[in-house]
């Protein structure tokens, strides 16, 4: 860790170009016109319609630092609107060695948070980007061996749940991986997780639990609740199965927590004729379940969401008084299938756009989102969230 306060340079770049090869030279070119010299560490990403290992393998011979990256559901995220078939890269430079720490495993999350330990003993602030249904786990491990220390990040995506998002790292890409960067106390980090709906009235309770998946609610089988909640639109995969995304990516369900603070979560799947209903997030049994509204949310394009990720990242932690020079914005693959064609109208909120100026931002849309509770100070995994994670 430095002595003093790390000064942090940076550069963003994406490419449509259709080469990979070419397309990650274009990426690289045109972030490293942020930075002088050598990054200290680039995170990167690109949608599941390249080869993902392809991309990975071209950053690396490119570059010459530790990579970290996950792929993005549909596109990548970038002021004034979103690109498809897109390869991206944010470069970090620090004027410190050890600012930044990575520890990457294709498969355990617990081989991954000894490997940060190893490199970095009290991170100021852990990222964290790993694979559909690990994170809880992980979040956990992190939360034993590095006690307090928040945790940001978003998961892997691709386009059709398909399980084709992948975790980088410098040396390898996997589909049950995981990648941790440490941030020293040199750097300055702010961070936010934010869920933007308002609780309604209509509140029930998750009576019986495993994980992610409930089996009653309110003594009585999960799937008629759900069935009874949502209507009609889902009552082929109340009968045979099936996943419900695009019906329920409005309507959150909401744990309350101690602090008053709520975590979202997303319904994803029905059981079928065992009448379970499964989540992208933990269900703890005895939960009380508060269906949440949207709001115009999805018809602006959670463009007002952007812009208050971007202001309480600002006020939070190391950041606080402070000026960025790199952002990480995490964007729910849900809330994307809630916003449909207004995405873009958001990315180009005019309060967003001007805040956040010129500063270098690489944007992913994920399948999990990671965030701290300002008020509980517990790290949790949730979902149908927006968040950042600015560096300066």
């Amino acid at each position: 860790m430095g002595s003093s306060s790390a000064k942090l340079s940076a550069g963003q770049g994406t490419s449509v170009v259709e080469s990979t090869k070419d397309a990650v030279a274009e990426a690289i070119k045109k972030a490293s016109e942020g930075i002088s010299g050598t990054p200290s560490i680039a995170f990167i990403s690109c949608t599941v319609s390249r080869d993902v290992e392809e991309v990975r393998g071209e950053f690396s011979k490119q570059l010459d630092c530790p990579i970290s990256g996950i792929t993005s559901s549909g596109g990548l995220l970038a002021k004034n609107g979103s690109h498809g078939n897109s390869v991206g890269c944010l470069l970090v430079k620090s004027s410190n060695k050890g600012s930044f720490a990575t520890s990457y495993d294709a498969k355990s999350g617990e081989d991954a948070v000894k490997g940060l330990k190893d490199k970095m003993k009290k991170p100021q602030v852990i990222l964290m980007f790993a694979t559909p249904g690990a994170e809880e786990g992980i979040i956990e491990k992190l939360h034993e061996t590095f006690p307090d220390v928040p945790v940001f990040g978003g998961t892997a995506a691709d386009d059709a749940l398909a399980g084709e998002w992948r975790v980088m790292s410098k040396d390898s890409s996997s589909e049950t991986g995981v990648s941790l960067v440490g941030v020293a106390g040199d750097v300055k980090v702010g961070a936010s997780m934010l869920g933007p709906y308002t609780a309604t009235d209509k509140k029930v309770v998750a009576t019986k639990t495993e994980g992610r998946r409930v089996f009653e609610i309110d003594g009585k089988p999960a799937a008629d609740w759900a069935l009874e909640w949502i209507g009609d639109d889902v009552k082929e995969q109340y009968e045979k199965g099936g996943l419900v995304l695009p019906q329920t990516a409005q309507s959150p369900l909401g744990i309350k927590q101690a602090s008053g603070e709520y975590v979202t979560n997303h319904l994803a799947a029905f059981g079928g004729e065992e009448k379970f209903i499964d989540f992208f997030a933990p269900i703890v049994q005895g939960s009380e379940l508060v269906v949440m509204d949207s709001g115009d949310g999805p018809s602006t394009g959670y463009g007002s969401t952007f812009e208050k990720a971007y202001d309480v990242a600002l006020t939070q932690g190391s950041m606080a008084g402070s000026s960025p020079v790199a952002g990480l914005l995490i964007f729910c693959g849900g809330m994307a299938i809630a916003v449909g064609d207004h995405l873009d109208k958001g990315l180009s909120n005019e309060g967003f756009v001007s805040k956040i100026d010129s500063l270098p931002i690489l944007g992913t849309t994920c399948f999990g989102e990671q965030g701290q509770l300002p008020e509980a100070k517990t790290n949790v995994q949730r979902n149908l969230s927006c968040g950042m994670i600015l560096l300066g």
